[in-house]
């Protein structure tokens, strides 16, 4: 229910031990165990249901940053913070905004909070980001 009293509909999908895409089969060792459990033990994604956002977003919609284009790219002054090949975005929020995970560089589920018009912001705390937008997700609606 929302802050307005509209019905909400999320959607919690069941879990998985079955990772079936094969970039995310061979990086699945590398996801942050609290990630993992989730995916694992009590959702696989969850997110608002009519948008398919403002969630964590399923295994199989899991954004390997590699495979876009990101246009923010040549507009940023500073090096890039992460390593697009083994970036993954594991929540959207539907318009843009992503909260990645480099692979390779994952200390104590530290995310990137990645947008597709605005510089990103490195070492956020993922499970803050998720909660935080979540919330907004459920003021919003």
């Amino acid at each position: 229910m929302s802050e307005n009293d509209e019905i909400l509909y999320y959607e919690g999908g069941i879990p998985t031990n079955s990772i079936n895409i094969s970039e995310m089969q061979q990086n699945w060792s590398n996801v942050p165990v609290s990630i993992k459990g989730f995916y694992e033990k009590l959702h696989n994604g969850f997110y608002y249901l009519p948008s398919r956002a403002m969630g964590l977003v399923p295994v199989d919609h899991i954004t390997h940053f590699e495979d876009y284009e990101w246009g923010i790219l040549e507009e940023l002054d500073e090096p890039l913070g992460i390593n697009m090949a083994t970036t993954y975005g594991f929540f959207e929020n539907g318009m843009g905004g992503y909260v990645a995970i480099d692979l390779k560089n994952c200390i104590d589920d530290l995310a990137t909070l990645w947008f597709t018009n605005d510089k990103p912001e490195y070492n956020v705390d993922f499970w803050d980001i998720v909660d935080e937008w979540i919330v907004i997700g459920l003021q919003d609606n």
